[in-house]
């Protein structure tokens, strides 16, 4: 437990570089960022063909692809972030994963952003970067609860974690990763600001 939180403050530490998204982002998670509505449309139809429709309505706006509102600048502090996956794989995947809400914290540095998701055994860390229009990119590594040496993000892909950021409502936010390595269609995560 020590390591990792010792790993999470020193990512932090990490200096911020001149480069901006769109220089960092691999060719892999630019193809996936182009695609983040139709990924959100496929789980969302994955969800409704397997009859879980009402689900995803309870939780609206969170996974309607028009949802964005402007200003998608997320302000430093500390948010409980909920992950859910839409539609599985088709070997056996469920087609809606909701996992109660972790503990996250962004960071202003130097007029970005440092994400880190503090808690539970799948880790993410990286950065978010103002993007055009309504949303921003979040671009990450992801790191389990055991380790100690983080993988910098562009390594290997299938750590490799890119997400659009959006602001949903006044004080909610999610962050959509299109076709991720594992489980699913589109993972969503939810942020509200932790009381």
């Amino acid at each position: 437990m020590m390591a990792g939180l010792l790993l999470l403050a020193v990512a932090a530490a990490e200096p911020v570089t001149e480069t901006q998204w769109p220089e960092q982002t691999t060719a892999a998670d630019a193809a996936r960022l182009d695609q983040w509505e139709e990924a959100l449309a496929i789980g969302r139809a994955g969800v409704i063909g397997a009859g879980e429709g009402a689900i995803l309505n309870a939780r609206s706006p969170l996974f309607e692809t028009g949802a964005a509102l402007a200003n998608s600048d997320i302000p430093q502090g500390l948010y409980n972030c909920s992950i859910t996956k839409l539609d599985g794989d088709a070997d056996g995947g469920l087609t809606y994963i909701a996992y109660p809400a972790f503990k996250c914290r962004v960071v202003d540095q130097d007029g970005r952003k440092h994400f880190t998701k503090l808690t539970g055994s799948q880790r993410t860390i990286g950065w978010i970067d103002k993007a055009d229009g309504d949303h921003s990119i979040y671009l990450g590594t992801l790191i389990y609860h055991y380790e100690d040496v983080l993988v910098p993000y562009g390594r290997t892909a299938k750590r490799d974690q890119a997400a659009v950021v959006q602001r949903i409502e006044p004080n909610r936010w999610r962050m959509i990763f299109p076709f991720p390595a594992y489980e699913s269609k589109v993972d969503v995560m939810e942020l509200t600001p932790s009381e």
